[in-house]
């Protein structure tokens, strides 16, 4: 019970943090555009891009890719 309880703070912890990152990065970029003098540089397309690219990202660092191709590389 202790250990389902710890990874739930932990849980939360990670999804706070992930959030202010999130929120961090969408700032800088809106800044960034602002002082070149562009208008808006976040789209829907683009967001729906970084995401998907974010979940793609974290899918690789969790190993359920690895798999993928080293059949070539294990002999």
């Amino acid at each position: 019970m202790s250990e389902k309880k710890s990874n739930s703070v932990l849980y939360i912890f990670a999804g706070l943090f992930g959030a202010f990152i999130g929120i961090l990065a969408a700032y800088l970029l809106e800044k960034s555009a602002e002082l070149d003098g562009e208008e808006s540089i976040l789209t829907s397309k683009k967001i729906s891009r970084i995401g998907i690219g974010t979940v793609s990202f974290l899918y690789t660092l969790i190993g359920k890719g690895k798999g993928k191709g080293r059949k070539h590389l294990i002999r």
